[in-house]
């Protein structure tokens, strides 16, 4: 008896178990549909012959969507606006049921024809009631066009809310094309102004390049409407004041933005815009005008800017900006819908004065205020956060979706005909005239694609959870808002779609992560703004902050819900809450209650808040006269070859610095590119430089200086000149690749020696010398990269062994002898001499394309390789730089290696590398280099595709054409499949599997561990590297300049990075400061790094950049110590310090990529002794502190 209780005891429990699991949903969301909801509302269009998107471009924009609370009940209702079905309201009933109360509302368009498109809810009167504002588009007809604004008259009788249409009344029935509004204080006067979004095409192509019309002539222009109170009416208006306020630029906006973006207390306007119009951002000017700084902030932008929202992304405090594109993710529709690579638009882009603008979503991050112009500067590193490419893409909504502490991303998407597909493009070319517009019409395919939501990786990037959160069906989806309409602590999504219902989509949050909690917060703010629009909450808790805006509308059309709402993962405390009023006022709040509504009225203090702390540098005088302007005329490679990933001809200027007319002062040579004159800048005995300008190239100046080299070549104690030529501009073997060595008769004059050098004209790319033979005097390594036009085949590289003998000056080429493999090493960026065992004999360690770093071993003057047995051998990079120190102070040499991070087109994994095939495919005698990457397929599934467009491919390798007849076909095959006839088994095969910039372990024994540094690093390609210690803490810091501005044009140019310096926190753990620290601001085409001492004790660090000005920066607290020069003969140091560590320093002739520092020790407080050391290992001095 006692078993069968038990038994039938355990079968109930395993019944309610089981019961419980089926019932608990297994995605985050889950549709709700709208026979459960009430929600009964699709944007339904009727297509017709003059409604079409053949005849319209904005047939299929959309409409938007608005959450607020309509009645006072405490729950979040629903607008939703209709292109041609009417617009509708409906009444949140609790438990995600809802109301159709539309026509008892009376918010009926008052014309069927209207277009509706965006929509706000706010109270516009301030009579504590929520009214709405709808904008119109589309109709020819302007009084079709009149947006409408419904101010609330209270319940009805039967308990309703009734809204009466007063737009005209107040001044905003405005008629000008409007897609959306944006209400805010523009003016800091209390009320809130509005400003329309305008999107009009008449007359013109907007794909075509032409004169920017920024003199507020175009019939597509935004305007601004100030919020005045009319005594004589007793009632306020909106006035157009878009003239005097200066909005004026032409575009076609989709999306808008407020933010204060330059700190200074006023608010700030992003647009974003459609077509080749530029996006805006208008800077506040606070005497009501606003100025366009968009080229002074961003670098680049989406080329058709969709959608847009800004949060701060990564929790740093600072407001980050996602802007929504078209480009697909997955490789056939990428191949359908991608144009042919054109490096007329980029020419076309500087002529006409257009931003850079690419194909891609893109994310904004803020990395702080530029120290020069007081503007904020972004860094774009959607392609680093894997969310640059979701096909049509319309609302990005950033929102914390699951209550982690990190804001998640969701982005509608879809276009119900692809009109830009290729293939139906050069259908319609050929068939046009031969059948109906609704056949056309009818042969554009339609495609439903899934809308994206991505998962915060702690502001580390993001991932994509479609699939896993629910989402993962097609739509044709615009607008979007959140908000928790079932008040159980987390959003809830409305989702607009045309031709299809409403999507409700239920969060399940608070039951599948029950543990992870929540804050929301309600603001009341004064009472000309009472819902505190354009107000700012930072959330402080555990060390962390989270900072939230409050807008009037964002994404896309949209209006989600008006109360802060801040995910907080396991915390269960919050320090305190800085409420920022819209009026910049502040307001501190301390222990607000957690998983609750938290309800705030407006109070604010009169806190004043430090903003900043003393940073690192400052930009250096000019009166130090170091103004120099790198000029480098624009050389197209890609017409030589199509498919090479970038460019090999801008990679200068280098920088040498040296003392080279005996007067114990550090100068600086600056190289030349092609048609220009190399630089001297000596330095005076008042610590300023004359600039002494110097041609030492033929009469043509046609040379272009790859590399240079300040080294004692006669062994006469002066320094000599070695100039690398290179630049990949001439072809192979070509005189103009001749380098030139150039001998200093002691007091700065310099002749041309370049005899004494073997006669060889390869492609240079750098210079790096050593006594790799312990003779006594210095020889060289001359690495080349790629052989001209000839992408991947690397040209001649060499070991020039200096035989000179009394004043006779000889090199001679001894590669062979050294080692064979060092004639053609590969594709050269960089080199280093350096002794990583310890053993007194200088080792060489090489960066290249394609390749590990190479190290060779120093064995008695043999250079012999031991790169397979290194610990790295099998992280394949682009590398471009290295840079050597005792990271660790261990007494040995550890390395930073620049690679080319992650912030590109193509993400190179050991299991899914990126790889390039060479070989002269159709016996041209050109060699045909084919990119391919892993990209996903239809199903999501990743494989091996050519990364090149159709008409890139077909351009390098016409036999493509044969095999294929589409745009479709091409972008279905995979790679195997493109080539299954073994075209390519005898191909040169290429891979790059490692992206990340590095910190290589000095292990000992030839044995080496790789450190990723940290993710601010891999935004942008590293080149320029100077270890320096900036915080006297007796370690060596790590500061980077970087960027490729010759990246192939469907990625464009990889310019995320200002300028970065990495704090050493001991045990090799480097934490990247940010801008406001560290005021070390490098942004542009960065390549030469270099330090250079003064003879007043200052220091300046130096960086070049291609065909830009020479940025140089100096401490503002001088660093406290004294220089200490090695002598001649000394080749290293070892400095003990009096905390017991030790570390090693040895002497570079040529450090990092196209750079030269003098070698020196700077002494501080901390250190005990130091010991030097000649090439021999024997001690030639000891000094003691």
């Amino acid at each position: 008896m006692k078993n069968s209780k038990f038994q039938i005891v355990t079968f109930l429990s395993l019944f309610i178990l089981l019961g419980c699991s089926e019932n608990k949903p297994k995605t985050l969301f889950t549709k709700v549909s709208s026979n459960a909801s009430g929600l009964n509302f699709s944007n339904q269009l009727f297509e017709n012959d003059s409604i079409n998107i053949l005849d319209n471009e904005f047939v299929y924009n959309g409409a938007g969507v608005a959450i607020a609370d309509i009645n006072g009940d405490g729950l979040e209702d629903i607008f939703l606006a209709g292109n041609q079905v009417d617009n509708k309201l409906f009444l949140n009933e609790g438990k995600l049921k809802f109301r159709d109360i539309s026509k008892e509302a009376q918010i009926g368009k008052t014309d069927s024809l209207q277009w509706s498109s965006g929509v706000t809810i706010l109270d516009i009167n301030l009579d504590g009631l929520q009214d709405i504002y709808i904008c119109n588009t589309f109709r020819k007809d302007s009084i079709q066009r009149k947006n409408l604004l419904y101010i609330n008259q209270g319940n009805s009788k039967s308990n309703l809310p009734y809204f009466k249409e007063e737009a005209a009344k107040y001044g905003l029935d405005d008629q000008t094309y409007s897609s959306h509004a944006q209400f805010f204080d523009f003016d800091n006067d209390g009320d809130l102004d509005v400003f329309i979004g305008v999107n009009r095409i008449e007359g013109i192509n907007p794909n075509q390049f032409s004169p920017l019309t920024d003199d507020g002539t175009s019939k597509s222009k935004d305007i601004l409407y100030e919020n005045v109170y009319i005594d004589s009416l007793d009632q306020r208006k909106f006035i157009d004041v878009s003239e005097k306020a200066g909005i004026r630029y032409h575009g076609y906006s989709h999306s808008t933005l407020i933010n204060d973006f330059n700190e200074d207390g006023w608010p700030d306007i992003y647009v974003a815009n459609d077509f080749l119009s530029n996006d805006l951002i208008y800077i506040n000017n606070q005497d009501g005008s606003f100025t366009n700084k968009a080229g002074e902030i961003f670098k680049h932008f989406s080329l058709s800017s969709m959608g847009s929202d800004i949060t701060d992304v990564n929790n740093n405090g600072r407001m980050d900006i996602f802007t929504t594109e078209m480009q697909p993710y997955y490789n056939k529709r990428k191949k359908l819908f991608q144009g042919p690579s054109s490096y007329q638009k980029e020419i076309f882009t500087r002529k006409y004065l257009y931003e850079y603008q690419y194909t891609r979503n893109t994310l904004q991050q803020n990395l702080g205020i530029n120290p020069e112009n007081e503007l904020p500067i972004f860094g774009e590193i959607g392609m680093f956060s894997g969310i640059q490419e979701t096909d049509w893409s319309w609302a990005p909504l950033f929102a914390d979706y699951n209550n982690d502490g990190w804001k998640d991303l969701l982005i509608t998407n879809g276009f119900p005909k692809d009109v830009t597909d290729r293939d139906f493009g050069d259908f319609r070319v050929t068939a046009s005239r031969l059948v109906s517009k609704q056949t056309l019409i009818e042969a554009i395919p339609e495609i439903k694609i899934p809308n994206f939501i991505f998962k915060n990786l702690e502001g580390k990037g993001f991932a994509d959870v479609t699939k896993d959160w629910g989402l993962n069906f097609g739509t044709f989806s615009n607008g979007a808002a959140y908000g928790d309409l079932d008040n159980d602590g987390d959003l809830d999504l409305v989702i607009n779609n045309i031709n299809d219902p409403v999507l409700l989509m239920e969060n399940h949050s608070n039951e599948l992560t029950p543990e992870e909690n929540f804050l929301r917060i309600k603001l009341t703010g004064d009472k000309q703004n009472p819902e505190a629009i354009g107000s700012t909450v930072i959330t402080y808790y555990d060390n962390k902050q989270q900072r939230q805006s409050l807008l009037s509308g964002r994404g896309y059309l949209s209006q989600p819900e008006k109360i802060y709402h801040v995910g907080l993962g396991k915390i269960k405390k919050i320090d305190s809450l800085k409420i920022i009023w819209p009026n910049g006022k502040i307001q501190i709040e301390t222990s607000p209650t957690v998983n609750k509504l938290n309800k705030y009225a407006y109070r604010p203090s009169s806190l004043i808040v430090n903003k900043y702390n003393t940073p690192l540098f400052t930009k250096a005088s000019k009166n130090l006269g170091l103004d120099f302007l790198s000029k480098d005329n624009d050389f197209i490679d890609f017409n030589f070859q199509r498919t090479i990933p970038h460019k090999f001809s801008q990679f200068g200027p280098s920088i040498s610095v040296g003392d080279i007319n005996g007067d114990n002062l550090e100068d600086i040579f600056i190289a030349a590119s092609r048609g220009e004159d190399e630089a001297w800048f000596l330095q005076t005995p008042e610590s300023t430089f004359i600039k002494a300008t110097v041609s030492y190239k033929s009469e043509e100046k046609l040379e272009d200086d790859s590399s240079s080299l300040l080294f004692d070549a006669d062994g006469d104690g002066d320094l000599d000149l070695y100039l690398a030529r290179g630049s990949a501009q001439y072809p192979s073997g070509n005189i103009l690749y001749k380098d030139k060595l150039l001998l200093n008769d002691g007091k700065g004059n310099f002749t041309d020696s370049s005899d004494a050098i073997p006669d060889v004209n390869s492609n240079s790319t750098s210079v790096k010398a050593a006594d790799f033979d312990k003779d006594g005097d210095l020889d060289l390594f001359v690495g080349s990269r790629v052989l001209p036009f000839s992408y991947p085949s690397s040209d001649r590289s060499y070991i020039f062994e200096n035989q000179s003998e009394g004043n006779q000056v000889k090199f001679v080429d001894v590669t062979t002898r050294i080692n064979p493999d060092l004639e053609y090493p590969g594709l050269i960026s960089d080199a280093l001499w350096t002794d990583f065992n310890n053993d007194f004999w200088p080792d060489l360690i090489l960066a290249g394309e394609w390749m590990p770093l190479r190290f060779f071993e120093n064995k008695e003057g043999k250079l012999v390789e031991i790169t397979d047995n290194s610990g790295v051998q099998n992280k394949l990079g682009w590398w471009n730089s290295l840079s050597a120190g005792d990271l660790d102070n261990d007494g040995d040499t550890d390395y930073i290696a620049g690679n080319f991070g992650r912030n590109i087109n193509f993400q190179g994994t050991e299991d899914q590398p990126i790889r390039l095939y060479a070989k002269d495919l159709d016996n041209n005698g050109t060699i045909d280099p084919l990119l391919s990457f892993y990209l996903r397929d239809s199903i999501g599934i990743k494989k091996e595709y050519l990364y090149h467009p159709w008409q890139d491919v077909t351009t390098q390798y016409v036999g493509i054409r044969k095999k294929y007849n589409s745009f479709g076909e091409f972008g279905a095959s995979t790679l195997p499949e493109m080539f299954n006839d073994g075209l390519l088994d005898d191909a040169t095969k290429l891979s790059f599997n490692y992206m990340e910039t590095s910190l290589i372990e000095n292990l000992g024994n030839g044995k080496f561990k790789i450190h990723p540094l940290p993710m601010e690093i891999q935004y942008a390609p590293i080149y320029g590297i100077r270890l320096q210690d900036i915080n006297d803490d007796d370690l060596l810091d790590v500061l980077v300049v970087g960027n490729d501005f010759g990246m192939e044009v469907q990625q464009g140019m990889a310019d995320a990075l200002v300028g970065l310096v990495l704090k050493n926190e001991g045990d090799l753990k480097m934490k990247a400061l940010s801008l406001d620290e560290t005021h070390f601001y490098v942004p542009g085409d960065a390549k030469a790094l270099v330090n250079v001492n003064l003879k007043n004790g200052n220091e300046l660090i130096i960086a070049s950049q291609n065909n830009d000005s020479l940025k140089t920066h100096e401490y503002i607290k001088k660093r406290a110590g004294k220089l200490v020069k090695f002598n001649p003969n000394e080749v290293k140091a070892v400095i003990n310090f009096r905390n017991g560590s030790k570390r090693i320093q040895e002497v570079y002739w040529g450090d990092s990529f196209n750079s030269q520092s003098t070698q020196n020790i700077f002494i501080t407080d901390k250190i005990l002794e130091i010991k030097f050391y000649n090439n021999t290992g024997e001690t030639t001095r000891n000094m003691a502190f």
